[in-house]
């Protein structure tokens, strides 16, 4: 049996380098001779990753899916732990989600949120190169898998692919070594992976759960592992992973898979974000104790392909009653509500669907939500039919605001179309909550304006679809807040 190996070969969780320094000289003289005069491998573009969500449901216990799990993994030999959700429905099910098992090259996911973490405080830059040494080799020189020699210069960005793509030991140790184990394991509890630990030093294990598991790609899939940019990078590396035999080989053709796997023995992880013409859903599969790979071999591609087949065959169609306004928001609205950021985006629905010249729309306190089904299959690929009314024209409109155009002043992003710039807190907001899809292009400056509802003056810019307002008065991160222009063009729902 051979199957493809990805990850560091560790004695009791912990790199077999620190028990084998002795053998590193001779390790090293039979790869140099392979590689040290090669050219550094060069990798494939990766792909353009499949558009971000901003935002994703609760979880909402499955039975049927439940039973799906259950059955595939429930009497396999080994310790299974299997975690699975639906994003824009909240679908889910879980085994054995807080038991902690050796992590093997999943930690790799840690690192490079962390790597761009570091990199937008300003702590370093993706671009800043650093020199390979020997220890950083050491793991990958002993299995004979060299691809980066020592001596060699590798940009942090490109280590961070690689480590991601062909799950490369010796970038990994390189970023490891740049950004410590101390500053990564603190990102990651300040993200909620409670459960997580990374002990590269040796005295113990590196440890996770699957839930934790979860946790991270539910992040980094609704654009929140940082930023909006970094998530999308982390995504498009984790797309283009050339470790391919578990997971993906219970799909179709036609879907796509950002995923990590991770290897040692006795062990197989394979963890990923799924994107299917019903909407995206996680599936985390890690199993340790196994004295059969093939089993384990067989049972992560059947548990693919019969979730594909649940969610796609016969989507769901969710429903969600809200007491607050005595509203219900379902089907395909509901699903672009919990998308592109819930509550926090849109605010309560003031009414229930309707017809309004011709079209199906329903009212939210910060927004109108319009069915358009010319927008479904846009160049042959599935697109959501939903797309959001222009409140913020018609609200200035209403209001005889109109605003002059501004100069580019080249220290935001600029909008030619509406001849308006975005610059600071408010481009970061707009950048980090669904973007042109979610408010549209800004039609005003930033500047102090009075506001509407309350008679309050606020830093405010108006968009096509939104109204951003600046509360200084409100905790840090909580300090730009939406404006209820449903509620202030419908005052009577």
């Amino acid at each position: 049996m051979t199957h493809a190996v990805s990850s560091t070969i560790y004695h009791s969780g912990r790199p077999v380098a620190q028990y084998l320094r002795p053998l590193l000289v001779v390790g090293f003289l039979i790869a140099a001779l392979v590689v040290w005069c090669a050219p550094q491998q060069t990798l494939a573009a990766a792909p353009v990753p499949t558009p971000m969500l901003f935002g994703s449901a609760p979880d909402q216990p499955d039975s049927q899916l439940q039973a799906i799990v259950d059955e595939v993994v429930g009497d396999l030999p080994g310790d299974w732990g299997v975690v699975v959700k639906k994003l824009d429905t909240g679908q889910y099910a879980v085994v054995n989600g807080d038991v902690q098992q050796v992590s093997a090259s999943l930690y790799k996911l840690w690192v490079i949120s962390d790597l761009f973490h570091e990199a937008k405080l300003g702590n370093l830059s993706l671009d800043d190169e650093d020199e390979v040494t020997y220890d950083d080799a050491a793991e990958d020189s002993i299995l004979g898998d060299l691809r980066i020699a020592p001596g060699a210069t590798i940009s942090l960005l490109s280590a961070a692919r690689q480590m991601i793509t062909v799950s490369d030991n010796t970038a990994a140790s390189l970023l490891l070594r740049q950004l410590g184990p101390e500053r990564i394991n603190a990102f990651m509890q300040q993200n909620g992976l409670t459960r997580s630990v990374l002990d590269i030093d040796g005295s113990g294990d590196n440890l996770t759960t699957p839930l934790d598991v979860l946790r991270e790609l539910e992040l980094l899939a609704t654009s929140q592992m940082v930023d909006a940019a970094s998530s999308q990078q982390i995504v498009s590396y984790m797309l283009d992973q050339q470790i391919n035999n578990r997971l993906p080989q219970g799909l179709p053709p036609e879907a796509k898979i950002a995923y990590k796997t991770g290897d040692l023995a006795y062990l197989l992880h394979d963890v990923g974000i799924v994107y299917g013409p019903s909407g995206p859903f996680i599936l985390v599969a890690m199993s340790s104790n196994l004295y059969n790979d093939d089993e384990a071999f067989t049972a992560m591609p059947l548990l693919a392909s019969r979730v594909y087949s649940y969610f796609n065959d016969s989507p769901s169609s969710p429903a969600r009653y809200f007491p607050e306004t005595r509203q219900t928001v379902a089907h395909d609205f509901l699903k672009f509500w919990y998308d592109y950021g819930g509550l926090d985006t849109f605010g309560y629905p003031l009414g229930p669907e309707q017809l309004e010249n011709g079209l199906l729309v329903q009212h939210f306190e910060r927004a109108r939500f319009e069915m358009h089904p010319e927008l479904a299959n846009i160049a042959g690929a599935p697109q959501p039919e939903v797309a959001l009314g222009l409140l913020g024209a018609e609200r200035a409109d209403q209001l005889g605001l109109h605003w002059e155009t501004s100069p580019d002043t080249g220290t935001g992003l600029y909008f030619p179309g509406t001849g308006q710039e975005l610059t600071g807190d408010f481009l970061e907001y707009w950048q980090n909550h669904g973007a042109e899809r979610a408010f549209g292009w800004p039609i005003s400056p930033a500047a102090d304006m009075v506001n509407p509802t309350d008679g309050n003056t606020y830093v405010t810019q108006w968009f096509q679809r939104a109204r951003f307002e600046y509360h200084p008065d409100l905790p840090i991160g909580q300090r730009i807040v939406l404006g209820t222009l449903g509620s202030e063009l419908y005052p009577s729902h």
